[in-house]
């Protein structure tokens, strides 16, 4: 865990050297895990939120006199560290060095409130290769982890806060949000945990600067209209992913998108486009893998198509987006669940585009993944119109694949 604390010293040790103003905050937190996957089993408590998990967050926010900054109303960026006790034995404890932005939505001289996405790593205790005894490995046995597969996982922690001074440079927060701990399905079984938890911090600014004081002197530019309303993009990532841990293969996956994006605001771009999925573990297959019925199945299984709506984010050559789509060509659909698709005499469910699913157990083992998809997309755009891009790809709570990439913006 050595390294899971230098990383966030380094990051405060350039926070100081940079930053206009700093401060400090550090909290405790308290939340349930979502009874979603493997987490119901392990708890024995099907149908019930898992808890209450419990640990500590300490982070520092500066506040660089960067002009994009300026324009999310001050905002700033951080570093911080969060300890996860996830309370059951076999879930172990999670440590999470991670970095935010500091967004505030509201400010006044007696309350702020805001936003705090962030985005890090979790390493955790308790996996399913240290909770199950070597004998046993991928074959069926009972007081495993089956949550985490790996040490290292992606961990998101994305918060509402409000913040109540009480003295010159100290304030008061109370802060809640959602919290997803998972490896992206690099490594199975990747059921992950979402929790939902609540804070209570302390806060403090060693010069008594207020939240997002920052200031910076344009001449004005920052008032003058962009002349530029429209950009298009087309962007293309590449990855693996394991689909099932008894199997131990990796497929690879990928995927191309198209889009147009309306400049609606210099901090905010609206877009729509097309998406298409290839997905290698959709191919016949020897397999102990029991979410589709393979033995029927065709080339075109392994393809998808969507559209979707992608409101996008700019903070300065950055720019990040949630994008929702809907698929219009998903032939895996009538593959699953599985139960029913060996049933059938083609091997295959008829599906309309739209039908009704369990969307919290979306992309779980014996369930459909659904017609709706959700992506998390990072961006920095370089030189000579090219931008590299990290996407995350899932059904709500379900991560199906992450992925990197290289695309091109005009």
């Amino acid at each position: 865990m050595r390294k899971s604390i230098t990383i966030p010293l380094v990051l405060l040790l350039a926070a100081q050297v940079f930053a206009v103003d700093i401060d400090y905050r550090i909290g405790g937190h308290m939340g349930w895990i979502m009874p979603d996957g493997k987490v119901e089993e392990i708890a024995q408590s099907e149908g019930k939120w898992v808890g209450p998990t419990w640990g500590v967050d300490v982070s520092a926010t500066f506040y660089p006199s960067w002009k994009a900054m300026q324009a999310w109303n001050g905002a700033g960026v951080g570093v911080g560290f969060s300890y996860w006790n996830l309370t059951h034995e076999l879930l172990g404890q999670a440590f999470a060095p991670y970095a935010y932005m500091d967004i505030p939505l509201f400010k006044s001289k007696h309350f702020v409130l805001g936003l705090r996405p962030g985005i890090g790593a979790a390493f955790m205790t308790k996996t399913y290769r240290n909770t199950v005894p070597e004998e046993f490995m991928f074959k069926d046995y009972k007081g495993e982890n089956e949550c985490i597969g790996s040490v290292t996982n992606l961990y998101f922690p994305e918060m509402l806060y409000m913040d109540f001074p009480i003295a010159q440079g100290w304030s008061v927060g109370l802060a809640g949000g959602w919290y997803h701990i998972s490896n992206g399905s690099l490594r199975q079984p990747n059921s992950g945990y979402n929790l939902f938890a609540a804070e209570l911090a302390l806060r403090y600014s060693p010069n008594g600067a207020k939240v997002g004081s920052a200031t910076y002197r344009d001449n004005g530019e920052r008032n003058k209209a962009k002349t530029k309303r429209w950009s298009v993009v087309l962007a293309g990532t590449a990855s693996g992913r394991e689909v099932y841990y008894k199997d131990q293969q990796r497929f690879f996956v990928g995927s191309v998108h198209a889009a147009a994006y309306w400049h609606a605001h210099p901090i905010f771009h609206l877009g729509g486009g097309v998406d298409v999925f290839y997905d290698g573990a959709y191919i016949q297959r020897e397999t102990l893998f029991q979410k589709t019925h393979l033995e029927a199945a065709q080339a075109g299984d392994c393809w998808r198509v969507g559209v979707s709506i992608q409101p996008t984010f700019v903070v300065g050559n950055f720019t990040t987006g949630v994008h929702i789509g809907a698929y219009v060509y998903d032939p895996v659909k009538e593959l699953e669940p599985y139960q029913e698709a060996s049933l059938s005499p083609t091997g295959r469910v008829e599906k309309p585009m739209f039908y009704a699913y369990d969307v919290l157990k979306a992309g779980s083992a014996g369930y459909p993944d659904g017609w709706l998809y959700t992506e998390v997309v990072l961006r920095y755009h370089l030189p000579w119109h090219i931008f590299v891009q990290a996407m995350m790809k899932s059904h709500i709570t379900k991560v199906e694949f992450v992925s990197l990439g290289i695309g091109f913006y005009y």
